[in-house]
């Protein structure tokens, strides 16, 4: 009988003993996941995907960083907050806005000090500085190994993030120079077609004439064209107009010769200078924005990032089309937001990269929220949607997405660009002629692409 009870208790004993260590077992290999070491990657994704179906997936959690604020930043946090609760216990976004004119120092010192996010944005403008940096990296493995269709994205978008064959960015949107018009104002000039939008006569001609009618037969206190003679627009209209003409890029194949003091960049300069000269544009117009808001402008070339501002202005009467093709061929001014995964220094987690990508995907495809904002949507996803549709004036300009056409590829284009801002405003202001300015801009230019 003792030896029975002893028995039943060893006995008992060792099923205790073997539950606690099949727990301990199973245990561990659910942590195996987040072992970020490249060396043990492959291995943990095997078992992972030869784990049970129903085993628990453990959340991720991900840091993204961006630059938008007031309106753009509104949406953004709604679209975060969106796919937080969509993703619930799987994974969760944490979004920084990142301060505008300090965000990419502040990137590449993250990067360097090893505490980058996992996510990030970027405009396209940007990219070849970031490739260049070498703290960003190509998306391509991810894109690939997660089954993600790009297939159906802008291919004009698309294309100005690929660097050496490489996916460098996920496009988030684009955003084109494109021209807002007062309905009120041209009905009246009989400046509206059927579909009331203006009628703009082809050629340089044409675009002056338009102007001119305006002018002339708009009451007094109207501006015909609301453009500054300084800054960025522009220079925009100049970058739209040059290659409208056919101009070619900025620079030569090395990026040290700066290309654009030709004729077609003489030309385009010699067309926004003489309407400046004329006084059929006028210079150093105060408060351009407000003054369209309050209905005083009849045309306003900008960016799209306008729309949710003049959508916003109670009882303003306005439309909005792609740039007007005045020379040979339909081309505009154009910069993009993008997706970008920035270097990790202590190596990449693999479940966080997936994470990113997942996050960036689902707003490309929810894109039509975003839009809200002005951008257009880089996807076939988002611009057939019904809440792209549904939404005023952006179907009028989606062309512009695919007529714009991107700075070209350098580490130094933003800097360079700021060179040839400033040498242009000389030929805007009329303190230089059109050769003077842009022979004033390769200098700065190719001094600066030299360094």
């Amino acid at each position: 009988m003792k030896r029975t009870k002893l028995y039943t208790v060893v006995l008992g004993m060792l099923l205790v003993l073997s539950l606690m260590l099949s727990a301990c077992s199973s245990g561990n290999g659910g942590n195996g996941g987040n072992g970020g070491n490249g060396g043990t990657t492959e291995a943990t994704n095997e078992s992972a995907s030869n784990a049970p179906e129903t085993a628990p997936a453990e959340k991720v959690t991900i840091t993204y960083w961006n630059m938008f604020g007031g309106g753009d930043g509104v949406i953004m946090n709604s679209l975060v907050k969106k796919f937080n609760d969509e993703h619930k216990d799987k994974i969760e976004v944490k979004a920084l806005t990142q301060d505008w004119g300090q965000f990419y120092t502040k990137l590449q010192t993250a990067v360097a000090g090893g505490n980058a996010p996992d996510l990030a944005i970027s405009h396209t403008s940007k990219l070849s500085e970031l490739v260049d940096l070498k703290i960003i990296e190509p998306m391509n493995p991810y894109i690939e190994s997660m089954g993600i269709d790009i297939s159906g994205f802008n291919e004009n978008m698309l294309n100005a993030t690929v660097f050496d064959g490489q996916q460098y960015a996920l496009p988030l949107d684009a955003h084109p120079l494109i021209l807002y018009y007062n309905k009120k104002i041209l009905r009246e000039l009989n400046l509206l077609d059927e579909n009331e939008k203006p009628m703009i006569e082809p050629g340089p001609d044409g675009f002056k004439n338009f102007l001119q009618k305006i002018k002339d037969g708009a009451p007094k206190g109207i501006v015909n064209m609301l453009l500054g003679s300084a800054g960025e627009d522009p220079y925009r209209i100049w970058w739209a107009l040059y290659n409208q003409l056919g101009g070619e890029g900025m620079f030569d194949e090395a990026g040290q010769k700066v290309t654009f003091n030709n004729a077609q960049g003489k030309q385009a300069a010699e067309y926004i200078s003489s309407m400046f000269e004329s006084g059929l544009i006028q210079r150093n117009l105060p408060k351009i924005g407000e003054t369209f808001q309050a209905g005083k402008g009849a045309i306003l070339p900008t960016g799209v990032w306008f729309t949710s501002t003049l959508e916003a202005t109670e009882g303003l009467e306005f439309g909005a089309v792609p740039f007007p093709q005045i020379y040979d061929k339909p081309a505009t001014w154009i910069d993009s937001h993008n997706f970008i995964l920035p270097i990790q220094k202590k190596g990449q987690d693999e479940n966080k990269v997936r994470a990113s990508m997942t996050f960036a995907k689902w707003v490309t495809d929810n894109a039509a929220e975003w839009s809200k904002a002005g951008h257009i949507p880089p996807s076939t996803t988002a611009i057939e949607s019904e809440a792209f549709k549904s939404l005023p004036y952006r179907q009028d300009y989606l062309q512009a997405a695919n007529d714009g056409v991107y700075l070209p590829r350098s580490p130094k284009m933003w800097p360079a660009k700021d060179q040839l801002v400033q040498a242009l405003d000389t030929i805007w202001s009329g303190k230089a002629p059109v050769d003077k300015g842009l022979d004033s801009a390769v200098q700065s230019m190719e001094k600066l692409l030299n360094r």
